[in-house]
């Protein structure tokens, strides 16, 4: 058995620092550029400040007055907070994010809509997993900061299953919001009855439908034991048939959850290409608005006329979606009126509530995240398909293994470190799945056609230690690398033997991977 692999990048980042130099592997490719990485790997992510700042106009400013027969409709929206209760750090040391900013952001958002409105607040999944204040305490101090902001449900995301049914379905009972995914299916296709569908809820003189939907990849994107007896179905005819039902059942307004994303041009607004847009497109029911999850991207974006937003990830960035639904009772024949991803600001002071829950859930694990484990000289950011901190995560892994060769996921990789101190609480964050490592033996064959995998998309997906890859993105898929040269000069072998060690998701063919043995 071998520690968590957290456990042994922590281990590995000191000694690194302190002089070691643990380098061993690389993908190489001389013919390239290529763009940043995203969840599990997806491409070409948005900074921070690609987005309007809520520090620009007010909210309220941007959306305008609205003439109709009844109040304005705001929808705020968040997805992916992934336990950021505290702000992050950019690789230059600014705070970004955190759920204080993000509350912050929320309560003006509703302050400022004017008169007459209301408001719905909802989450596009992956609230919980992500940092030690929040993974030690299994996401309970995010249900608290839910509760306390009023939201209205949430999709269940891929990594609500991280820490197992019985702890979700814990969580789910402690919320007082709904927590929704209505295409998740037992294996044999029956319903799975403690996942909500869908719920109806009341704004003002508005009935407002809300359905949750997680992407059908999700079985691929969490560990397999985690969902052994789901499977996740195509959302499009389920939330058909539910927007049918829903009014049928008096819903003024349909909105929809869903745990699945998109990648745009310009801000989000241009040139949207992703899961959530086939969902769109497929749809024959109208909907009101599709709140968008899982690729931490900007999207603002309409199909059809529908708003599809999405608001970064970690507290970074709130959508707001104003609608006139028009009368109340009349099907739903309103209009929309804006919609819009506004960057939080950071420093914001949320309610005296929210703070005193931040505080105390900080307070449980403060000896522990605050302990200071090295210094970095530079920064080690997250960008691109392989870069200096994936680098050394996977030297570390293959150290621990006492392997010929490891790789890590980029998807396994969740955040970049700042220079200067680095406390346990931030190297969590890099890679805070605590997944056990495995150790196998398996030919040069089977570990060459392992490796082709991850340049399905003409550029790496992992990061390797004991050996150089070169390939040519070119070449068709299948048949990319050029040649694989050991870390002790030798070419690999088809014949030959290799211990290769992997975290537990990769190691169990999550990913879409597997490495035959």
């Amino acid at each position: 058995m071998f520690r968590a692999a957290r456990v042994l990048f922590v281990t590995m980042l000191a000694s690194a620092l302190f002089g070691c130099d643990a380098r061993g592997g690389s993908v190489a490719n001389a013919s390239s550029t290529v763009a940043s990485t995203g969840e599990h790997g997806a491409r070409a992510r948005h900074g921070a400040d690609d987005i309007r700042d809520a520090d620009a106009p007010s909210v309220a400013q941007a959306s305008g007055s609205v003439a109709g027969d009844g109040p304005l409709l705001r929808i705020i929206a968040t997805n992916d907070l992934h336990g950021a209760l505290d702000p992050g750090r950019t690789t230059k040391g600014k705070p970004v994010g955190g759920a204080e900013a993000m509350a912050a952001s929320i309560e003006r958002a509703e302050r400022e809509c004017g008169s007459p409105c209301v408001t719905l607040l909802v989450d596009a999944g992956d609230m919980f997993q992500g940092t030690a204040e929040s993974n030690l305490q299994h996401g309970r101090p995010v249900v608290e900061l839910y509760n306390a902001l009023g939201y209205a449900a949430a999709a269940v995301g891929n990594h609500e299953f991280d820490w197992g049914i019985d702890t979700l379905r814990k969580r789910m009972s402690e919320a007082r919001f709904s927590i929704l995914g209505a295409n998740v299916r037992y294996r044999n296709g029956r319903d799975v009855q403690w996942i909500p569908d869908d719920t109806i809820v009341q704004r003002g003189p508005y009935s407002i439908g809300i359905i949750g939907v997680i992407g059908p990849e999700t079985y691929t994107s969490t560990m397999a034991a985690n969902v052994a007896t789901l499977r996740f179905a195509d959302p499009a005819p389920i939330v058909d048939s539910l927007t049918r039902a829903l009014r049928a059942r008096g819903a003024d307004v349909v909105v929809v959850l869903a745990h699945s994303g998109a990648f745009c041009k310009k801000n989000g607004t241009q040139a949207c290409d992703g899961d959530v847009i086939s969902f769109a497109l497929a749809l024959r029911e109208r909907v009101d608005a599709i709140i968008s999850g899982h690729t931490h991207s900007v999207v603002d974006f309409r199909i059809r006329g529908v708003p599809i937003v999405q608001a970064q990830s970690s507290g970074r960035a709130v959508a707001v979606v104003d609608l006139a639904p028009g009368a109340a009772g009349d099907g739903g024949n309103g209009e929309l009126v804006a919609e819009h991803v506004y960057h939080v600001a950071s420093g914001a002071r949320a309610s005296p509530e929210v703070e005193e829950i931040i505080e105390r859930a900080d307070a449980r694990v403060a000896n522990l995240v605050n302990r200071p484990v090295a210094r970095l000289a530079s920064a080690m950011p997250r960008g691109g398909a392989e870069y200096p901190l994936g680098d050394l995560i996977a030297d570390a892994q293959r150290w621990a293994g006492q392997a010929d060769v490891a790789l890590e996921n980029n998807g396994g990789i969740r955040a970049g470190l700042p220079a200067g101190p680095v406390t346990y609480g931030e190297l969590f964050e890099v890679q805070p799945f605590a997944n056990p490592l495995r150790r196998m033996q398996v030919s040069g064959a089977a570990l060459r056609k392992y490796l082709e995998t991850f340049l399905r998309e003409g550029e790496p997906r992992a990061h390797v230690s004991g050996m150089t890859v070169r390939f040519d993105p070119q070449r068709r898929s299948g048949e990319r690398i050029v040649s694989i040269t050991m870390a002790d000069g030798t070419p690999l072998r088809d014949d030959a033997s290799y211990t290769v060690v992997l975290n537990e998701y990769m190691a169990t063919g999550r990913d879409g991977l597997t490495l035959a043995r």
